[in-house]
């Protein structure tokens, strides 16, 4: 079964809060937006696994002016897998990078991210 139009809205309005939240005052805002077993992986750093991890590093995390591009979308009715471009302002510095999310359609009806991975965008 392939994504129906409305889990493709609710995917996008998910990440588009996700980046309203990644530069929120609250360091936490962000990580409800994950699974319980959620699997990050960025460049030069250790992966984060699981709730505790992110709950750990939100406090570190100094986002704003986040920009989320998803440039191709797959799936079916669980799970969708998101290719695309990300950027933000860190420490005074743009970042951008390749991002590959894959959400997973919650038994509370929500999308969250399950699997991350970020890397450099040359």
């Amino acid at each position: 079964m392939e994504l129906s139009s409305s889990d493709l809205a609710a995917i996008l309005e998910s990440e588009q809060a996700l980046a309203k939240a990644l530069e929120s005052a609250d360091p936490m805002d962000w990580v409800g937006f994950y699974t319980e077993d959620a699997v990050f992986v960025g460049p030069r750093a250790p992966a984060l696994e699981g709730r505790a991890a992110f709950l750990a590093a939100a406090p570190r995390i100094d986002m704003k002016s986040v920009e989320l591009v998803a440039e191709s979308t797959v799936g079916d009715g669980e799970f969708a897998a998101r290719l695309g471009r990300a950027a933000w302002l860190s420490a005074s510095a743009q970042v951008r990078r390749r991002f590959l999310m894959v959400w997973r359609h919650e038994a509370d009806g929500q999308w969250r991210i399950v699997r991350e991975m970020l890397t450099d965008d040359v």
